[in-house]
Formats: structure tokens, sequence, C-alpha cells
């Protein structure tokens, strides 16, 4: 008798759930993707912790007969294509026949449904794939489907789930990009009993921008259009002043499907290349339509990533349509701000705030308790920088200084930054880190995501400084900063953010948090490159230098001085 056996039906099911189904916000892209094939014009998704109790999509597309709505929770039943060349053409979000099944398997799945003709309609429910009922209801045309309990027939599921806090966010961040992506559906997200995120429908890009990133991206996002090559390019980049620290605020929809792809991010960077600063990112929505028989969709059951048939002709295109964009707001910037130019083209668009020792001076009415620089109480080493002669200043960036037979360049805004950083996580240990009050507090508007990082890490940011007022449904008053960091706070409060989403784990070492925050109040608050200083000011730096506990770096790792050997200096001489 032979050992390999056909699997049951169930066992399948769960098979291909782990491929579709991989966590809560799994369950509600394709749950949003049926409701938009079903050309839904309201949309409403809730979720209790998480998704993992339950998740509910109403929406009031044109619903499913009964007939229909049974053969919907069966695997490979779809009314999108009828046979293989089908999928040289797809023009739907879903096609596979696999997620209501596979949600069904892993979940406890009620779905309710009725088209506008139909008086009644119909509620199936399912359990870990075996239908359990379905009975005639009273209901708005449209469907709703409600899964509840989700993974709860595999246990071993849950365990490589994220935290709630991580669960909760990637909800949030899909449905502010099916947001951007579909501008003209009426979006409500709840998680919960509270509202994260909610859009007018019949709306346009910048718009959602505006909801997402708060009033100010009105003025700093550009419409861009192409057309050529097979390809139609449209949607919104930023200018090169309003960047994020990471690439997550970035996002392609290829034939209005969200999709990741390398070539189009890789096109989109050498498109601002030489307009942002390193480690900054552009925020984009970008719509691209091309013959559907010119990209593979079908490489993974969650349909995520695509394959381009000539993915150069694409990344040039899009790398035109940005690049010509930016080119355009370049030149008019120019000549409407001409009388500027000597001016703006001195300082980098994405140049730190403040003015260098101007900072510097102030910081001591923002920590009044703390002296302008740390001074331990007995001296760890012998005195090195403090015995060093002063030569001077050179290129408003090094300090000059000689001790010995060697010259010593110092980089100004490095060793200040390292003395600034050793101070501020001082004053953290010694609890006399004081938050910096804000003479107007000002306003941020936090994208659902955002919004649900920073409620979840709310003490933890207290702890640092920040102290916020709700003032809306997406906005909050920043009352409170931590010091150094008054310049632009929205945008650094949005870098902390990011901060917390990008480091797992961080609220249960609250320690690499402070750290990171006081490496930024240090970069802030040190003196920059271009600030011309006193005798007085370098000697403080030569001297504070000598009082830190890693005086050779600051705290990214990069060098504070270089060492010029007299020798060296004969050798070049020929001496």
């Amino acid at each position: 008798m032979g050992i390999i056996k056909l699997l049951a039906p169930e066992v399948v099911n769960q098979i291909a759930a782990g491929e579709v189904v991989e966590r809560p916000v799994s369950v509600v892209k394709e749950l949003l993707e049926n409701a938009i094939d079903a050309a839904a014009t309201q949309i409403t998704v809730v979720i209790e912790d998480a998704g993992l109790k339950e998740i509910r999509v109403i929406d009031n597309g044109m619903g499913m007969t009964g007939e229909d709505a049974e053969l919907a929770i069966a695997r490979h039943a779809t009314s999108k294509i009828r046979n293989a060349g089908d999928l040289d053409r797809v023009a739907t979000l879903g096609f596979r026949g696999e997620a209501l099944a596979a949600i069904a398997s892993v979940s406890r799945l009620t779905l309710i449904t009725r088209t506008a003709e139909m008086i009644a309609g119909t509620r199936i429910v399912v359990e870990g794939g075996e239908k359990k009922q379905v009975t005639s209801i009273g209901c708005p045309h449209g469907t709703q489907v409600i899964v509840r309990d989700l993974f709860f027939n595999s246990p071993p599921r849950r365990k490589f789930l994220k935290s709630i806090q991580a669960e909760k966010a990637a909800v949030a961040d899909l449905l502010s990009r099916f947001a951007l992506g579909y501008p003209e559906i009426a979006l409500n997200f709840y998680s919960g009993k509270r509202l994260s995120l909610a859009t007018p429908g019949q709306a346009e890009p910048i718009e959602i921008a505006c909801i997402l990133y708060g009033k100010e991206a009105k003025d700093n996002f550009l419409e861009i259009f192409y057309e050529g090559e097979g390809v139609r390019i449209r949607g919104i980049v930023s200018k090169p002043q309003f960047t994020r620290a990471s690439r997550h605020y970035q996002t392609f929809f290829v034939n209005r499907r969200l999709v990741r792809n390398y070539h189009l991010s890789r096109a989109l960077e050498s498109a601002y290349e030489g307009l942002v600063t390193s480690g900054h990112y552009p925020c984009v929505a970008i719509y691209l339509d091309l013959e559907p028989k010119t990209i593979d969709v079908n490489v993974h059951p969650t349909k995520s990533d695509i394959r381009f048939a000539d993915p150069a002709l694409v990344a040039r295109a899009l790398y035109r349509a940005v690049r010509n964009t930016l080119a355009n707001y370049q030149t008019q910037r120019r000549l409407s701000h001409q009388l500027l130019v000597e001016h703006k083209n001195h300082s980098s668009v994405h140049s730190l705030p403040g003015n260098g020792f101007n900072n510097w001076r102030n910081e001591s009415a923002v920590c009044e308790s703390a002296p302008l620089f740390y001074k331990p109480e007995s001296e760890c080493r012998q005195p090195f920088f403090r015995e060093m002669r002063l030569i001077g200043q050179a290129q408003g960036l090094y300090i000059i200084a000689e001790k010995g037979d060697n010259i010593f360049i110092i980089d100004q805004h490095a060793a200040h930054e390292r003395i600034r950083y050793e101070e501020i996580m001082k004053n953290m240990e010694r609890k006399e880190y004081f938050a910096q009050k804000l003479s107007v507090p000002q306003e941020v508007r936090l994208s659902p995501e955002e919004r649900i990082i920073y409620l979840d890490n709310k003490d933890l940011l207290k702890g640092v400084g920040y102290e916020l007022k709700e003032a809306g449904t997406s906005s909050f008053l920043i009352i409170s900063v931590p010091p150094g960091l008054n310049d632009d706070p929205g945008q650094l409060f949005r870098e902390m953010l990011e901060v917390l989403r990008q480091e797992r784990g961080i609220r249960e070492n609250p320690m690499k948090f402070y750290e990171k925050v006081a490496m930024m109040s240090a970069c802030k608050s040190a003196v920059k490159a271009g600030d011309i200083l006193t005798t007085g000011e370098m000697r403080a730096i030569l001297q504070q230098l000598d009082d830190t506990a890693n005086p050779d770096n600051c705290p990214h790792g990069r060098p504070t001085y270089i060492r010029l050997a007299k020798s060296e200096l004969d050798k070049r001489f020929f001496r």
C-alpha cells in the first residue's frame, strides 16, 4: 500500500491560508480588495485587539446573490477570470478565488450580503472552514464580512505574530495607503471604538495627503504626470525639503494595485539624487498604468509583488516623470525667489535648525539645573585636549590646535555633539532632564499608523520631554519637546515615531530609546558646520572634550579629530 495520500480539503485550505493569511493585516487587505472590486464607494473597517479578536469590513458595493455567496467561500471560486488566457489581462485586484476560503479556514467567519435588486440578503457562518449556517437576513445592499478569533484553530500561527501595537500599526498603515490609492472612496477605519481615519470620498490624492500628513502637505507636494512608451504615470511627490527618515512613506500602485517593486524604488531614489540629504527619503503616492499583459501579478498569493516584462522601460519612465517635475519646480523656485538665490544656495534645505552657539548659549535656559557642559566629579584621565595650544579655526568647520610634535584638526560639530550627548545622557540618568515648553504649541497631524504608535508609547515619549494635547481625530498640539528639539518640532516628532516603529522591543528597553533621543538632541543643539567660533568657544570645546567618556568619536561613530604628526609634514616637504 502506498504512503502518499491526498490531503483532506480542510488541511489544504489551512496550508493555503498560510500563504494568503499571514497576519491580521493580510485579512484586511484581501477584504478591502474584494470591496473595491465590488465597486464600493464607502468602506468601513473595524478591528478589535489588532484584528485578532475581530475584523469587520463593510461596503456598499454590488453585493452577492445567495448562490454566489455560497460559492464565494469555496476555494478557487471567482467571478474575475474564466480561463488561463484571462491571467494576461487581469483588471481586478482579486482573481485567484482563494481569499475568503483561506480566511474562513483559520477563523470564525460571517458573511452578510445583498444585491440592490434583492429584497432579503444572505447570511453565511463558517467556522474553521466548515459551513455552519446559511440563512436569509434583512440588511443594506453591499457586503459585510466579520472575521472573529483569527487563528483560533492554529495556535502556533499566533506565536509568530508581532506585538499588538505592531499589528495595529500595520493595519493602520495599509488603510492609509489604500486611502491614497483610492481617494474617490469614502474610507473609515476604527481601532476599537476610536475613529483613526476618515476620508470624504470623491477627493484628490493631495487632499488625502493633507489628512495623513497635515495641512502643510498642500504646499509640500507636487503633482506629476507622464505618458510615453506604453506607461502612464500620475500622482504626487514631495518637494525635496519635505522628507522622512525612511522609505516607509513611499506608495506605488500599478494598475491600481498596491505593490512593492525594487525597480520602482530605485528609480525614485535616482530621481531625487543630489536633492535630498543622505538618510532622508521623499513621500510619494505614484500610480502607474500599463497594459495588463506587460505585468505579471500572479507571482505570489498576496499579489503584492509583481514583475514587469520590461522593468528598465518602466523605471526609465518613472525617473523621467519625477525628475522632470522636480526640475520644473526648482526652476520656478529660482525665478520666484531671484533676490534670495544667493542666500538659499548658501544653506542646505536640510540644514539643521538653529544657529550654532546661539543654541548652545540658550540651552542653559532650558536646563537651568545643568551646567553648559557636564563636568565629572573626578578626572578619569590625564588632561589631553585642554593642554593643546589653540591655533584657530579653518573653513568654519575645524578647530586647529597643536600638542607636542602633532597638529590636531578637530571637527567642531562632531566634538560638540559628543559633549552634548554625554551631558544629556547624564542628565537623564540623574533625572535632571527637563522638557522644553514651546512658546506657541505646534499642531501636528498624524497618520493612523503614527497615531497608534504615539498612543501606545505615550508614557515613553513623555519621559523624554514630549507633551501633546489632542486637537481632533488625527491632530495633536505639541506642548513641550526634549531640549534642543524646538526647531520644526512636528517633523522631529515624526522622526521619533519612526524610530519607535522601526525598533522592536524598544519599550522593554527604554534606555535604547533615550540614547536615540539624546543623539538627536545633541546633533540639533551642537554647533554646526559653518558657525564661526570665538577663541573662548573653541577653548571650551577642547576643555570639555577632555571630560567625556569617549572623546574620539561623535555618538554616530564619526571621528572627532585627526592627528597630523610633524614627521608626516617633514616627509611631505622633503625635510
